[in-house]
């Protein structure tokens, strides 16, 4: 018996007020959750600009031979003898914000802090020449190109501080 004269019969105007406030608290902290989401911590990370190259001496006084840790991932994949430490940048990036790192007067890099992943752009003379997208348990990304058959650049993307020898 739905209605019986024991039990007074149930309004659905009584009931509105308690839905829509649930229907709010829900909304609220969905928007709550979403917010925080979004304002992830940040990660640092650590560009450098290296040239591989056969001489024994950097081409400017600035350069500086890489660290043992970076010649020791470079030296078994590529050819060149010698790696040097053309600049080096630190910056912290955000989730889902783009940070913009100039490490020579023509090679840019942007860096973009994903949920799992970062992805690197490689941008030469303004031009994107190369992007890679990593893993953030991958501490290092490492790519490059060529200039002519003497050396080569490479961009390298860690998150531990980069050493020198």
């Amino acid at each position: 018996m739905l209605n019986s004269p024991e039990t007074p019969p149930v309004r659905l105007t009584s009931l509105k007020p308690y839905v829509m406030k649930t229907v709010l608290g829900f909304f609220v902290m969905l928007g709550m959750q979403a917010m925080c989401l979004g304002e992830g911590l940040p990660v640092t990370f650590h560009a450098q600009l290296i040239r591989g190259t056969d001489t024994e001496k950097p081409a400017q006084s600035t350069w500086k031979p890489v660290g043992p840790k970076l010649s020791k991932q470079l030296s078994p994949k590529f050819r060149w003898t010698n790696y040097w430490e053309v600049s080096r940048r630190a910056t912290s990036v955000v989730p889902g914000k783009i940070t913009r790192l100039r490490l020579a007067p023509d090679r840019e890099i942007e860096l973009e802090l994903r949920e799992a992943d970062y992805e690197v752009r490689i941008f030469n003379g303004g031009k994107l020449s190369r992007r890679s997208r990593q893993k953030l348990e991958s501490k290092m990304s490492i790519m490059g190109g060529g200039l002519e058959e003497k050396e080569s650049w490479f961009i390298v993307v860690r998150q531990d501080p980069p050493t020198v020898e």
